[in-house]
């Protein structure tokens, strides 16, 4: 699993590291305790020696937990007398609940939804009415940065997190894979193949949600009613703009933008030339984790901008607003190049840092 953490070395600080998770152990809390008092011939790092290395930039990790705890240990340390790094990262439990539960919700989708055409996938339904998933551990690496191999502790977190999902009938690891059996009348996937009367109709669905978004005219306004609209009914902005649900004028206000950013197609290179955004307007993609605010992309001089041309020509697709800042979501870009933005923007940042100030 890749994460960030701040690293330090014998007591120096080292900054953000890249780090990668390779193997997690969960410890008793006196042993725990020891960790936190001193790694130096730590036995616990000693026997798990092996799956910590730093290789083309990122530190390979082991993460301890505290058993039935929060917090957690991230070590690299080869050795007795080998210079380690290590961070103490709080709730570190949560945040990996919250990267097993983003992996667990795409092998079910992928069972459940994906089309046929993935060709690292295989799906089919069996005469009880199951889907079959199959989804490479390469896969969740490159997608999640999550490295899942037999007995690393990563595996059996997940297999539980899968088995808790009430559609998984079944979850398995073998020979690099990860194997999901979901069953299709679960209420998670259908409420339609148990009973066919409760399935609405096309004119009765339209019907229902017309009278779910009058309903919403009448109780909400301004923010509540975009919040509703786009937060709560999945409508996008241009949706809730051609339907009139809101004017232009109200949008504007609403999402702190220009009027040409409601209009659409207005692509990210058209952005750094727009007067008018707010400070901390980002860009943001729906399949990335992460907010490149856009004053950040500003700082990249020319050359460096160019290294991303499939970024800049991509287009605003929609906004969300929060706490009254605009997140500028993306289309025709894939969402890797925005985490690659972002690392390099990280990567620039930390070489300003190690500059120093400039001398007068």
């Amino acid at each position: 699993m890749k994460i960030k953490a701040n690293f330090s070395y014998a007591l120096n600080y080292f900054g953000e590291a890249d780090c990668r998770i390779e193997k997690l152990v969960e410890a008793s809390p006196e042993d725990f305790k020891e960790l936190q008092i001193s790694l130096q011939d730590n036995s616990l790092l000693l026997e798990h020696k092996d799956c910590m290395y730093e290789q083309d930039g990122v530190h390979h990790c082991l993460l301890v937990l505290e058993r039935a705890g929060y917090d957690g240990v991230l070590a690299e340390a080869k050795g007795p007398g080998y210079p380690f790094y290590a961070a103490y990262i709080t709730g570190m439990r949560d945040i990996l609940n919250g990267g097993l539960n983003r992996a667990a919700d795409f092998i079910v989708r992928q069972c459940m939804e994906n089309p046929q055409e993935s060709n690292w996938q295989i799906f089919f339904n069996d005469r009880h009415g199951r889907a079959h998933g199959y989804v490479s551990f390469d896969e969740l690496s490159k997608r999640f940065g999550l490295t899942i191999r037999p007995g690393n502790g990563l595996d059996a977190m997940l297999l539980d997190t899968l088995r808790r999902r009430p559609e998984v009938t079944a979850a398995e690891l073998s020979d690099g894979i990860v194997e999901t059996s979901c069953a299709m009348d679960s209420k998670m996937c259908s409420n339609t193949q148990k009973n066919a009367s409760a399935v609405f109709s096309l004119c009765r669905t339209a019907e229902l949600f017309e009278n779910a978004v009058s309903s919403a005219q009448e109780l909400y306004r301004g923010e509540e009613l975009y919040a509703m609209l786009h937060g709560s009914f999945g409508l996008t902005i241009q949706e809730i703009r051609g339907h009139g649900y809101l004017s232009d004028q109200e949008l504007t206000e609403i999402c702190r933008v220009p009027q040409q950013v409601l209009e659409g197609g207005m692509t990210v290179r058209d952005l750094l030339t727009l007067d008018g955004l707010p400070e901390g307007a980002s860009l943001a993609h729906k399949n990335s984790v992460f907010l490149v605010p856009l004053e950040h992309l500003k700082l990249l001089a020319d050359t460096g901008r160019e290294n991303f041309t499939a970024l800049l020509d991509a287009r605003v697709a929609d906004i969300r607003v929060d706490e009254e800042t605009p997140e500028l979501l993306l289309e025709g870009v894939e969402a890797s190049e925005l985490d690659r933005l972002h690392d390099e923007l990280g990567a620039h940042k930390q070489a300003e840092q190690a500059m120093g100030p400039a001398m007068g």
